[in-house]
């Protein structure tokens, strides 16, 4: 059986991950995407060790840990605006070259009408 101290160890630990992750981005969208896809792991097992200790007593989180926990949601915030607003452009690059396709295919049509040749068959 795991104890308080260990179960708030294991917590301490999964957060400590997830803030270590979270401040090392370097504002670019590529790893924005990586700490997103490695957080959510993180994430699953942070929702698990909660499923598990539901019963239990936790000790309170401490200040340290809360700290964390605020500097990590604001980051989080830059980074899933970051990648809000990325998908915006490449959206609004798609449509544009959506509309050019279509002009495109206004002027050169590309549809043959059919037709048949009768060989006297």
């Amino acid at each position: 059986m795991t104890t308080t101290k260990e179960w708030n160890q294991l917590r301490s630990n999964l957060l400590e991950i997830i803030w270590q992750l979270i401040t090392s981005w370097d504002g670019t969208l590529e790893h924005a995407l990586i700490i997103t896809e490695t957080n959510q792991e993180n994430i699953a097992k942070w929702q698990k060790l909660m499923e598990q200790v539901a019963n239990e007593t936790f000790l309170p989180y401490t200040d340290s840990e809360i700290e964390k926990q605020k500097e990590a949601t604001v980051i989080q915030e830059r980074i899933i605006a970051t990648i809000t607003s990325e998908r915006s452009v490449v959206v609004s690059q798609l449509k544009q070259i959506n509309k050019k396709n279509k002009v495109r295919d206004n002027y050169v049509s590309a549809k043959r009408d059919p037709f048949f040749i009768d060989k006297g068959l």
